[in-house]
């Protein structure tokens, strides 16, 4: 879980980078989702199930947007891609592992 959270930690930097290069109303849903994923990571951190259910719809989503952005060429949307899945793994990792304890 905690690479999810260094990942998480490293996409809000890349958001917020790209808060102070855009101008306009553009730059505050860069921060927006920048603060997101910080208390997304912090909460994954402490250990939080319900912070990683949310990672995981925030993620999935986030996702497929960026599939759709590389589907229409832009190729610098393939780390955030990256990235992305690599959240998804560790995350549904995490919940496989507990399931088989349980049992």
């Amino acid at each position: 879980m905690k690479l999810s959270a260094y990942l998480l930690f490293l996409q809000a930097f890349f958001l917020l980078y790209g808060f102070e290069k855009s101008a306009g109303g553009l730059s505050y849903i860069y921060l927006s989702f920048g603060v997101l994923n910080v208390l997304l990571a912090g909460g994954l951190l402490r250990g939080y199930r319900s912070a990683a259910k949310i990672t995981l719809i925030y993620k999935g989503i986030d996702l497929f947007l960026a599939i759709l952005m590389l589907i229409a060429g832009a190729l610098f949307h393939a780390i955030n891609a990256g990235i992305d899945i690599l959240i998804i793994h560790d995350l549904v990792g995490l919940f496989g592992k507990r399931g088989e304890e349980g049992e």
